[in-house]
């Protein structure tokens, strides 16, 4: 299993918790504790939702993509939220699609609990990514369960 605790890379603020780990050896379990590790202070909805999102995106590289496979997760705005990127060499463009007996709610969920997702495409590869922040104020579209009030609590 490799797991590497990372520093900022260029386009990274220093002090930026990142790790990164190969999903060829790594199983999702420990990717979810990394989750839950890093964000770790901030119980409830965001938690849940990022290892739940961040299992979506794996599992979607396991059974769609092609290896090498691999998944960084980043604390982004100050530590608030999560940013988690999945990277593989499978052909296919990552798409929500009309849920039926076989799948098929894994991006639907991704959509509807992150504030932002999408592809990159990198010639042989791409990462998916998605990122997940309690402060909705600057992504009103998704994610309206994450607000947080002025007095710092939890809209519902």
């Amino acid at each position: 299993m490799s797991i590497q605790p990372q520093d900022a890379t260029d386009d990274e603020q220093p002090g930026v918790r990142t790790h990164s780990c190969d999903l060829e050896t790594t199983p999702i379990r420990h990717v979810r504790r990394l989750v839950r590790d890093l964000l770790g202070d901030h119980p409830g909805v965001l938690l849940d939702d990022a290892v739940l999102v961040t299992d979506e995106l794996v599992s979607n590289a396991i059974q769609h993509g092609r290896g090498p496979r691999s998944c960084r997760l980043t604390l982004i705005r100050d530590g608030r939220g999560l940013r988690a990127e999945v990277t593989d060499s499978g052909p296919g463009e990552p798409r929500p699609r009309t849920p039926d007996d076989t799948g098929g709610r894994g991006l639907l969920l991704v959509a509807r609990l992150a504030n932002a997702w999408g592809v990159h495409w990198f010639g042989d590869h791409k990462t998916v990514w998605a990122e997940l922040v309690p402060d909705t104020r600057e992504h009103k579209r998704r994610a309206s369960h994450l607000s947080v009030a002025p007095d710092g609590s939890r809209l519902v």
